[in-house]
């Protein structure tokens, strides 16, 4: 498992992941690997993805392909960006799309979070999306991240030390989550401020 976290603060996105892997009780940690990270960069995105390492390479390979349709900017545009991808995905990569048979849908095999200049959010099997105000985690040692980046989030400036310290949190305490660490930003896109309409005098 991994553990990614996100958070946004003064006009800041920020995306963290641990680099170990694991194989059962077999740990590989990033001094033993090259390619241990768990973020691509897709256009002006960060994505983070939890579970099978395979899963990474997966989308890279699949957007490699620059005609392929790509927008990370809101949770609508997620959702149609891998309702998209969802059948390359079966017919180029033999997705399992079913593991439960109670399924209400095929499943896309990716679970992880977004930063960009839009804002942060999670992508879930479901190809459905969750947009955040503040920061939110994934993997194996969520729980621990989130309860660390609660605590500290009102007293923190900066949203690169609010990643920081979920990560280190879930180093701490999560047996699938190890460092260094793996962290990037960009700006927020500034949203421009409503005019007042001034009101006449009669």
């Amino acid at each position: 498992m991994s553990t990614i976290v996100v958070a946004q603060k003064n006009g800041v996105t920020c995306i963290g992941a641990d680099t170990m892997s694991s194989l059962g009780s077999l740990r590989q940690k990033a001094h033993h690997v090259v390619n241990h990270t768990k973020i691509t960069k897709q256009g002006d995105s960060y994505i983070g993805l939890t579970g099978t390492s395979s899963s990474l390479v997966v989308m890279n390979s699949y957007f490699i392909n620059p005609e392929r349709p790509r927008d990370f900017s809101s949770t609508e545009a997620i959702f149609e960006t891998f309702r998209h991808a969802h059948h390359w995905m079966k017919a180029e990569y033999f997705m399992s799309t079913a593991p439960d048979k109670n399924e209400e849908y095929e499943t896309t095999q990716f679970y992880g979070l977004i930063a960009n200049p839009h804002g942060i959010f999670a992508l879930y099997s479901y190809r459905t999306a969750q947009q955040f105000h503040k920061f939110w985690a994934a993997g194996s040692g969520r729980d621990y991240a989130l309860g660390a980046m609660q605590a500290i989030y009102d007293q923190c400036d900066s949203a690169v030390d609010i990643v920081k310290a979920g990560l280190n949190a879930s180093a701490e305490f999560d047996s699938a989550t190890s460092g260094p660490f793996e962290i990037f930003t960009c700006d927020l896109i500034r949203q421009p401020k409503p005019v007042k309409k001034s009101r006449r005098k009669a």
